[in-house]
């Protein structure tokens, strides 16, 4: 019997580095994901786009200072700002792809999509950050479903982590999002001093069991950004498990 993989997610915006003292400490960021010990992690709000942003490329400085594969997401001219999300992983990255989230009339945004190695399998995770207007957030929303499905492997689940912007547990937004991703990750995680929104989301497809959630709202996690990191355990289902073995054998049978 094929046994299930337990790994562990995270996703954290991390407001340019800056904390809530207005102090930028790149290293605090790092303290912090040493802290969540996740296989794979979210981050959004990397880098800088403003005049009194630290000029850090901090995409590299995360790949330098961590055990983390750093995919950048830049959502901005990288000539003039390096600015945007990252995906970090400790499993092997057999492919990636940016995803256009802009919509006429607001601010710049994207995702990344990456097809990540498990064991004789595969998960797809995809990273966002989402705006701030409703119907701009459906959009969107729908833009992230189409990317999931798009030449999913058979067998594969799909995670979704990010900065959803969305204030309460259940809208629009979410729901167009649980056709897709049944199971997800609502738990408070803003703001940091005193957190009442659940803006901060991971959501699992079927084939992802979710086996413990927790917000790092606790030491230096509670000072290093306006948002706290969530943190979810999860399993690879043995029967999503047993699919993709299944798929991996009929395709070497058929080479």
């Amino acid at each position: 019997m094929t046994r299930a993989r337990s790994l562990t997610l995270a996703t954290w915006n991390v407001h340019y580095g800056i904390g809530r003292d207005n102090r930028f400490d790149i290293d605090r960021v790092l303290e912090v994901l040493a802290e969540t010990d996740a296989d794979v992690i979210g981050l959004q709000e990397v880098g800088w786009h403003r005049p009194n942003h630290e000029r850090l490329d901090h995409f590299a400085y995360l790949e330098k200072k961590t055990d983390y594969q750093v995919i950048p997401c830049l959502v901005r001219d990288p000539l003039r700002t390096r600015f945007g999300n990252a995906l970090l992983s400790r499993l092997p990255v057999a492919e990636t792809r940016w995803i256009d989230l802009k919509v006429l009339g607001h601010v710049p945004r994207a995702a990344v999509a990456a097809d990540l190695t498990v064991g004789a399998g595969g998960l797809r995770v995809l990273v966002a950050h989402l705006g701030l207007v409703p119907w701009e957030r459906n959009q969107q929303a729908q833009r992230l479903l189409a990317a999931a499905e798009a030449a999913l492997p058979t067998g594969w689940p799909c995670a979704m982590m990010g900065d959803f912007n969305i204030w309460r547990r259940t809208t629009q937004t979410d729901r167009i999002l649980r056709q897709r991703f049944p199971e997800a990750v609502t738990l408070a995680s803003f703001p940091a001093s005193r957190p009442m929104a659940p803006l901060d989301r991971i959501y699992l497809s079927e084939g992802i069991e979710l086996a413990a959630a927790r917000v790092i709202d606790q030491g230096v996690a509670s000072l290093a950004s306006d948002h706290l990191p969530v943190v979810a355990r999860v399993r690879l289902s043995e029967a999503g498990e047993a699919a993709v073995s299944t798929a991996k054998s009929l395709e070497d049978s058929a080479s």
